[in-house]
């Protein structure tokens, strides 16, 4: 799958890779000392037992949940805390065995092609331990499947893409292939239904008051509130026996909504250009010198209370402009809820974004939860009947992959609760349909304690066959339990370190309680080594360090912190002159080629026209990204790193930026551009003239159906708030030194003179933002996985929270023919996304890749602008680089720390 990041690496699978991460933590160096087992000796300057070791990090969202985590600097402090069924090595290959930190003692991966199934055998070790002292048994290990699996689970894990023999059933509770495959639409619809149903009820209830001569505008919140209560009381029709309580989720994610508005435009107002008409006729803009003042004013242009003239070169105030200027946060933000809650209730549930898609997925899961509790004991399909504890009543044998034929005993335990094996293994199989790839990464998942993420009740219940310690088809129970804030907040697992309170003591799940605020405290996160960790080379196995921190550092002051000593460890952007300056300081550094890549998104939810996002992404010059890094990047034209073998070599831009030369091959770029150009007899290595470039902007926009306003930007007739093109472009981060943001800040210039009103602003919570889908043009990167396998970020039915970041949610509930052209190519790309999953022959994956990377370019969602190298920078003088992955061994896919319990100090 692929992270959300800015800085850092997170690759691989959802929660294995975590752990494999820590290998952007660190850079090698050299020492020579002779250390004891915990790397202590009479001449060392820092003592690892007292020493904490500090590494930087971005901002933090708060969510280091092992189920539920999506951003790097997340998955990066959950991940000392977890340990995965496998690991990789530098080529990308799995690894797993007793000298490897992972679950998996030996693995066999056995095909039988009379059934056309494959089955992967995974033997647990049976010294593996979290902090409580308590042993990792096959029980976390299905607790942790059956969580993923769970038809209500909406984390970014997409395990549920493998063809695992009765998952279908299990999932959709009927072996009929065709109500398997319509089982989602169904609540999708039950949830447009109440949805159109509390629509339907509001306009009822306008139009009584409205003979009165009132209006549900004139109502607050609670007025209506109790006019749906008397209107439910009396329309007794079961399609209304929900519309109190789903607007008062409406109101709740509005409220989100507002709240994520004003963050959004905090700061920006400076940055904010307008245009004004020197010739009205002509239509022909110059920049204007008037701005806005304050984030007040920011966010109520943004929300349509302040407008700009074009005619007139000046603001249009709708609550007055005296009134504006003295207006405070809450102020401004009520106002607009007043002026859309309750009175434009039916817009806001339809149109603004955020909310919409937000009320429509909680009441779709809700839907599906009745759906299922109604099914109660009847369940027909009480377990996967593909995921076995095989050895658990008979022996089991298999070949593994080393050729052998082994058996594994049924083990024997030493209570009757099955919780510490005393002889055997336990082994678990997973049978999938045919042959897939990316299942043995699909299956890579860390191993959580049951004890920590269910509950009392569920693990009481917990019996191997009908009962794994999840409660079925719960979104209740997802959210309540699964995700109840301290899980969130405090991670558990069996990695090499726990999470401690800053005066010490570490969180172990059960018996030592740590609460966010001990854990995260004040911009620094805490751990503490497990002291039943095995699997490293100090003494006993534990980590050799036993403190280490997180310090949250902003962007702009990473640098300065490591010199000054505040951190141990900071990963800037890989820049010559950054590298010079960390020489001249005497400070370590080190690069690697990076998994991930560079890129600038266009979410279609809130960009509806296709023929729109590609204007933008024609006006973005990626070579600027690229004169950022200078010799440290190169250009990537398909959203896939240069790092995997599937990237197709032979590839040109797609988009070709419209103030460049014209490209020598014109076989695959949009339709459009090779049109014009051979409209206009350019040739390879020309540049189309300023009047070229903006009638062809500006004829893509009017092919979308937009019209010049007063304002002199486009706009569109319709409901919504998509219908202007004014749009906010954000930089991941809280600094201008971004390797986008020339690129955007051009882009902006060229496109406000085209019609457009953009203003770019840097957001340090935007990866958190992308995980709702509330961006709407922004800049990032991508930490990719080991395999190609495109499942997760693109296909239409991966519930990954990345396809949010598409619109793919507003695209695919569309009935009308709004986004007919984008649903189509979300098909075809599902299709082949589906096509390449089914053979294990590389060369016809990879032709398979490149033909749906195209389609990826053509959905005008994703722009790739930069591959380049991870600078790791680190105090020489405390870190013992000795005791990092040698250099021999480090690649995009094996990292500097990835046994991170073996680093010591100096």
């Amino acid at each position: 799958m692929r992270i959300k990041k800015s800085i850092g690496k997170y690759a691989i699978s959802l929660i294995l890779v975590i752990v494999m991460s820590l290998g952007g933590m660190l850079l090698v160096g050299c020492s020579g000392k002779r250390n004891d087992d915990n790397g202590n000796n009479d001449n060392k300057k820092y003592d690892n037992e007292n020493t904490p070791l500090v590494f930087s990090s971005q901002e933090v969202d708060k969510v280091f949940s092992p189920f539920f985590s999506t951003s790097a600097a997340d998955g990066n402090v959950m991940g000392l805390t977890q340990i995965g069924m496998i690991g990789n090595d530098k080529n990308g290959g799995y690894t797993y065995g007793p000298d490897e930190d992972v679950v998996t003692e030996n693995l066999g991966i056995v095909r039988d092609d009379a059934t056309d199934t494959t089955t992967y055998y995974f033997v647990m070790k049976n010294n593996v331990r979290y902090p409580n002292g308590s042993y990792v048994t096959i029980k976390d290990v299905l607790f942790n499947y059956y969580v993923y699996l769970d038809p209500v689970y909406s984390g970014s894990s997409t395990i549920y893409s493998t063809d695992i023999v009765g998952l279908k059933e299990y999932r959709t509770q009927s072996n009929r292939e065709q109500e398997q495959d319509g089982f989602t639409e169904q609540f999708k619809t039950a949830a447009q239904n109440r949805i159109n149903s509390l629509v339907k009820a509001y306009n009822d209830i306008d139009r009584d008051l409205k003979k009165s001569g009132g209006s549900v505008g004139n109502l607050e919140i609670a007025e209506f509130r109790q006019k749906l209560t008397e209107y439910k009381a009396t329309n007794t029709d079961k399609a209304y026996a929900n519309i109190d309580a789903d607007f008062d989720k409406a109101v709740e994610f509005f409220n989100e909504e507002l709240e994520s508005d004003w963050n959004n435009c905090v700061g920006t107002y400076s940055e904010q250009e307008f245009y004004y008409y020197t010739d009205k006729i002509n239509k022909v803009k110059a920049k204007s010198d008037k701005k806005l003042s304050s984030d007040v004013e920011m966010f109520l242009y943004t929300e349509g209370f302040i407008t700009w003239n074009a005619e007139d070169n000046d603001f249009e105030w709708a609550l007055g402009e005296e009134i504006t200027k003295n207006m405070s946060k809450e102020a401004a933000i009520n106002a607009v809820r007043e002026a859309n809650m309750p009175g434009k209730l039916n817009e806001v549930v339809y149109y603004w974004a955020t909310t919409s898609t937000k009320l429509a997925e909680f009441i779709a899961n809700d839907e599906m939860e009745k759906y299922f509790a109604g099914e109660g004991s009847s369940r027909e399909y009480k377990s996967i009947s593909g995921i076995k504890f095989a050895n658990m009543d008979a022996p089991v044998t298999f070949t593994d992959k080393s050729g052998k034929s082994v058996t594994y005993a049924v083990p024997t335990y030493a209570d009757a609760n099955r919780n510490q094996v005393v002889s055997g293994n336990e082994v678990l199989s997973i049978t999938i349909n045919g042959v897939d790839p990316k299942a043995i990464w699909n299956f890579s998942i860390t191993v959580s304690p049951m004890y920590y993420y269910s509950d009392a009740e569920h693990i009481k219940a917990f019996d191997y066959k009908e009962n794994f310690g999840v409660e079925y088809g719960s979104q209740t129970f997802m959210n309540e339990v699964v995700k109840a804030s301290n899980k969130i907040g405090v991670p558990v697992g069996a990695g090499p370190y726990a999470a401690s309170k800053s005066s010490g003591g570490i969180a172990d799940g059960e018996n030592n309680d740590v609460q966010l605020g001990d854990f995260y405290n004040n911009g620094v996160i805490y751990f503490e080594r497990n002291p039943y960790y095995n699997m490293g080379k100090g003494e006993n196995g534990v980590a050799k360090i036993k403190k280490v921190r997180y310090q949250v550092v902003a962007a702009a002051r990473m640098l300065d912190s490591l010199y000054n000593n505040e951190i141990d460890f900071a990963e800037p952007n890989a820049k010559p002159e950054t590298i010079q300056e960390l020489g001249e300081k005497g400070v370590g550094n080190k690069t690697v080629e990076t998994s991930g890549y560079g890129y600038i998104g266009i979410n279609a939810g809130k960009v509806p026209s296709i023929y729109v996002r590609r204007a933008i992404m024609y006006c973005i010059d990626t070579r600027l990204c690229i004169e950022y890094y200078k010799t440290m990047a190169t250009p990537i034209y398909r959203s896939m790193s240069r790092a995997n073998w599937a990237y197709p070599e032979d590839c040109t831009p797609y988009y070709p930026y419209i103030g460049g030369p014209v490209p020598a091959n014109l076989d695959v770029v949009d339709p459009d551009y090779k049109t014009f150009v051979q409209a206009h007899g350019l040739s390879a290595g020309q540049t189309p003239t300023a009047s070229q470039q903006e009638a062809f902007i500006k004829e893509l926009v009017e092919t979308g159906g937009y019209t010049l306003g007063a304002d002199g930007v486009y706009q569109k007739s319709g409901s919504g708030k998509a219908d202007k093109l004014k749009y906010t472009f954000t930089i991941a981060g809280d600094s201008d030194d971004h390797p986008a943001f020339s690129a955007l800040n051009q882009a902006r210039t060229t496109l406000n003179k085209y019609g457009f009103d953009i203003t770019v602003t840097k957001d340090a919570n935007a990866l958190s933002k992308l995980s709702s889908g509330a961006l709407t043009v922004w800049a990032a990167a991508w930490g990719s996985t080991i395999d190609p396998d495109m499942y997760q970020v693109y296909h239409k039915d991966s519930k990954a929270t990345s396809v949010l970041n598409w619109g793919y949610k507003q695209i695919l509930n569309d009935t009308t023919d709004k986004y007919m052209t984008e649903r189509d190519l979300i098909n075809e790309l599902s299709e082949l996304i589906d096509k390449a999953r089914k053979t294990e022959t590389q060369s016809v994956r990879k032709r398979d890749y490149k033909e749906a990377l195209d389609i990826v370019m053509e959905l005008a969602v994703e722009l790739p602008t930069y591959q380049r190298s991870d600078l790791y920078a680190y105090n020489q003088n405390k870190i013992d680089a000795s005791t990092f992955t040698p250099d021999g061994e480090l690649s995009p896919y094996k990292g500097l720390t990835s046994r991170i319990a073996d680093i010591s100090l100096m």
